[in-house]
């Protein structure tokens, strides 16, 4: 899809990834004095992107599903945690 029709189609985050593309290869051909600006702008198309994308689902890590698993199991569970038999005498 080119810039124009992603334009065209009215969807603002695809236009912003063309945008994104065209000056990605724009940055790679231009002479030394015109990559500031260009980075600048790239930049800012970067970052409206990133405000439009939905967060990505972080996947969990072992440690995440065993604490939630214990969470399960404390929650399910009757009479005192271990957390609180611990400071408890006896």
């Amino acid at each position: 899809m080119s810039l124009i029709s992603a334009a065209a189609s009215g969807n603002h985050l695809e236009t912003l990834e063309q945008l994104r593309d065209e000056l990605a290869s724009a940055f790679a051909e231009a002479p030394a004095i015109s990559k500031a600006p260009l980075s600048k702008q790239l930049l800012d198309v970067l970052a409206q992107i990133q405000a439009l994308k939905p967060p990505e689902k972080k996947k969990d890590t072992p440690l995440d599903e065993l604490a939630k698993r214990k969470a399960d199991r404390e929650a399910n569970a009757k009479g005192p945690t271990v957390a609180a038999r611990v400071g408890q005498r006896i």
